[in-house]
């Protein structure tokens, strides 16, 4: 009885070792598939030679999550142009590809949470502001004709992509393989950008559909903007030619836009991103009577054609795909002397995330998200960043007649604003005439920033600021705007956002 007692001590004070220690990368391992977990990286149990040994179950070339990263965790930038020493591995080819000159776009989605400060001011509660539906501003039928049939970019759409080959260009790859970066990056964006409940679906057919004519013969190569209507009839021929032979094998019940890609060897001299509309697209299941898409692989980096904005870009083209937003960057690409937004949201220049009024219309965020507030009544409101993660209160809204408001958002370094510099942090105040959007006589028209009254704003390409218009508009702490009789003050600011002042004034300021 002695020696049990001893004997159960020792192993007290000695533990056998056991099949559920904490496997090391490159140790042994007994059972073929199985799984651990070390450090909140998966381990999974792999055949090497005629050993079982722990190998990372979701490996990204030539990273070792054991290893710390020798990149810095919160790279400090100058300009929303800088290159990023974070650029994901799968899209550090396309930054390395861009010159100095260049303006490097976003790479990826950076998540931040909203900090557990919170402003002294309070603010106005929602009690007492306007009914939402006071801000829900009217629109007309013009060329965004698929808002009045609902056909536009939702957290539920679903896109069906139909790969196809010709004779000058066939295929013997998996596209589902072959594009699988760029459709991650997609709906990886779309979902991170998205505060409500999302199911963004990008489907894409196990293999490329072989029609019996040449690419080259449709004319659709870089030198076609996929602005030219005279390419229309070329790009309806093409998604006709495709379906005639794929219908039969894809169900188009469900999905609410269709797009063509092409295989990966398809220089962009041939094929370019090219948008279609003006006529219907018929499946067996239903007719498409909006845009749908067609697209050569993203990175022919020898080809004058090559968009180094890619796959950034796509987000943009998206909502013209949808015809959920038009271009905001008035009318200076054209001729004429209005700047529009600027750089100030992703369809204008495409340089930063979407605004939060395009976020709104294609349901990215909701009708609690956003608050309206009457123009003849002082409020106070505490706006958190734009592209904060979460269900938070982000987008201020003074409705001045059917078509017009103004809006206010907070602009801070998260989402695709991450190199958006402490120097221009601040409240970005715009005023948005869905009349002028929705006729559309002048490209990129509608949507105007507001510049602070108290200081210059430049709307000219800032040369600090790598090009970018509008450069300094948003208001710091103790900045205003006086517009329409309205003060709009920043009387607040930290990294929660903005705490946002609205007083009745009798001045009057001419619009820009």
């Amino acid at each position: 009885m002695r020696k049990a007692i001893i004997f159960l001590l020792l192993i007290s004070l000695f533990p056998i070792a056991s099949s559920q220690a904490a496997p090391s990368l490159g140790a042994k391992c007994n059972k073929l598939n199985k799984v651990r977990s070390v450090s909140d990286i998966e381990l999974i149990c792999k055949r090497s030679g005629k050993k079982l040994v722990w190998k990372i179950a979701n490996p990204i070339p030539g990273v070792n999550p054991f290893q710390p990263d020798p990149r810095p965790s919160s790279p400090v930038f100058t300009t929303d142009c800088d290159l990023d020493p974070l650029v994901p591995k799968e899209w550090e080819e396309f930054q390395n590809k861009l010159t100095a000159r260049d303006c490097a776009p976003p790479y990826r989605y950076v998540v931040k949470q909203l900090t557990d400060e919170v402003p002294l001011t309070a603010q106005t509660p929602r009690a007492d502001l306007l009914p939402i539906s006071q801000c829900k501003l009217q629109r007309s039928d013009g060329w965004n004709y698929d808002l009045s049939r609902g056909n536009k970019l939702n957290p539920n759409t679903i896109v069906q992509i139909v790969p196809f080959a010709t004779r000058d260009y066939p295929a013997n790859s998996n596209p589902q393989q072959d594009w699988k970066p760029y459709l991650d990056f997609i709906v990886d964006s779309l979902t991170k950008m998205t505060d409500v409940k999302s199911n963004y679906q990008f489907r894409i057919a196990p293999k490329y559909f072989y029609i019996d004519k040449n690419l080259s013969e449709y004319n659709l190569s870089g030198l076609v903007s996929h602005g030219d209507p005279a390419a229309n009839p070329r790009r309806h021929q093409l998604a006709n030619d495709v379906l005639d032979v794929a219908d039969a094998e894809i169900n188009f019940s469900d999905v609410n836009s269709i797009f063509f890609f092409s295989p990966v060897n398809v220089p962009r001299t041939v094929l370019a991103n090219q948008i279609g509309w003006g006529k219907p697209v018929v499946t067996d299941e239903k007719t498409y009577h909006h845009s749908f898409y067609i697209s050569s692989y993203i990175n022919d980096f020898k080809s004058p054609y090559w968009n180094n904005r890619d796959p950034f870009a796509f987000i943009h083209e998206l909502m013209h795909i949808f015809n959920t937003a038009e271009d905001y960057y008035g009318d200076v690409n054209y001729g004429g002397t209005g700047a529009g937004m600027g750089n100030w949201g992703n369809m204008s220049g495409g340089r930063t995330d979407h605004l939060t009024w395009d976020k709104w219309s294609a349901q990215m965020i909701s009708d609690d998200q956003v608050r309206c507030a009457d123009k003849s009544t002082d409020s106070t409101h505490w706006l958190k960043p734009s592209t904060i993660s979460g269900l938070h209160e982000k987008m201020l809204m003074i409705p001045l007649n059917r078509f017009e408001a103004i809006i206010v958002e907070s602009i801070r370094a998260s989402g695709f604003n991450y190199k958006i510099p402490t120097k221009q942090h601040g409240a970005i105040v715009y005023r948005i005439n869905t009349a002028q959007i929705d006729e559309n006589t002048i490209h990129g028209d509608g949507a105007y920033i507001i510049c602070p009254t108290n200081r210059a704003c430049n709307k000219n390409p800032d040369p600090q600021f790598r090009g970018f218009r509008y450069a300094t508009a948003a208001l710091k702490l103790g900045d205003y705007v006086d517009f329409e009789n309205i003060r709009i003050s920043v009387v607040e600011a930290g990294d929660y956002g903005d705490v946002i002042s609205v007083q009745k004034v009798n001045k009057v300021i001419e619009r820009n």
